[in-house]
């Protein structure tokens, strides 16, 4: 059954007293021709009245925020003025740091909107196809109640310190709400591209006892023009640059019975603590399936925290086995 607008444009009133109930959303950006990767991501704990949100823009000169072209990622911030779900939406606030975004048509465009600190962002996401719903699965019960994703295309400008980059590429988006304390889910991947307007994938994929195979227990896939929920398959690492994801293949199928393979090479990594409680690498890639070659794409491996910091202390040995 399709996600309807009351759903996923708004945020859910019905939520528990648990003080991590949080409502999100996230679109990813990029110029991939320039080397650039970018997310405009917002995370609101009305039970905290805590607002977690940024801009991010980087490329291949390092992988860290301090050497990011840009990076504003607001920790923890009072919410808008107002009340939660009447006075502002899950797509209609502005946050004090200047932040924005808007509903322009329900389920199908979005403006997203920044100006601050000699970055000023002015982004329109246009979807090509209906929203993907992932159910909740074992070990992501702290994760979300309701997440889901949508393929599109992304479009606009950014300005830096005077210079114009103009955005035109295709996209993805996703909304979730429910508990998320992050620290307790289990490590995994989050994996997706969208090469034109009828062609995409994305998958969820859980850790498989520290092996080069996780196995996907969500996602879709987009064929000509036709977008339908993965059933299984597996994302395996087929070669890690130090600790991160270097050369990653995907092997799933539909409900549709349509398969989809794909291999995937890095090429604009990065690596996040947005949040006290998970890690991950975070890292634009390029991606051959279905006829594409080197369509846009990312790829997110992600941990707890304690289990991200043994993974950098482990070294080579164990790099090359997972």
């Amino acid at each position: 059954m399709s996600l309807s607008p009351d759903i996923a444009d708004h945020f859910n009133l019905n939520f528990s007293d648990d003080p991590y109930w949080a409502e999100s959303s996230w679109f990813s950006w990029a110029i991939p021709e320039r080397g650039i990767n970018g997310f405009f991501y917002n995370h609101f704990r009305p039970n905290m009245n805590c607002l977690l949100g940024g801009p991010a823009m980087w490329d291949r000169s390092g992988q860290h925020v301090w050497e990011f072209p840009y990076f504003d990622w607001q920790l923890m911030r009072v919410m808008p003025e107002g009340r939660f779900g009447v006075d502002y939406d899950k797509y209609n606030w502005t946050a004090p740091w200047s932040m924005s975004l808007q509903v322009i048509e329900p389920l199908q465009r979005y403006r997203l909107g920044y100006d601050r600190n000699d970055f000023k962002l002015d982004l329109e996401f246009e979807a090509i196809a209906e929203p993907n719903e992932i159910g909740v699965q074992p070990g992501l019960e702290r994760a979300f109640k309701l997440h889901f994703e949508q393929p599109g295309r992304i479009r606009g400008t950014v300005i830096l310190e005077g210079e114009r980059y103009d955005v035109d590429c295709f996209s993805i988006r996703d909304g979730s709400h429910g508990p998320r304390f992050l620290e307790s889910t289990m490590s995994g991947g989050y994996t997706w591209s969208t090469a034109d307007e009828h062609t995409g994938f994305h998958i969820l994929a859980k850790d498989r006892h520290s092996t080069r195979d996780t196995d996907i227990v969500g996602g879709y896939i987009l064929r000509d023009g036709r977008i339908a929920p993965v059933t299984g398959g597996i994302r395996r690492v087929v070669a890690r640059d130090g600790a991160r994801p270097d050369v990653i293949e995907i092997e799933t199928v539909d409900t549709l019975g349509r398969t989809l393979h794909a291999l995937g090479k890095a090429w604009v990594p990065a690596e996040f603590m947005l949040f006290p409680d998970r890690g991950q690498w975070w890292t634009q890639f390029k991606w051959d399936y279905d006829g594409f070659t080197g369509a846009v794409g990312e790829d997110q491996e992600y941990y707890g925290i304690q289990e991200f910091r043994k993974w950098h202390r482990a070294g080579p040995d164990a790099w090359n086995k997972r």
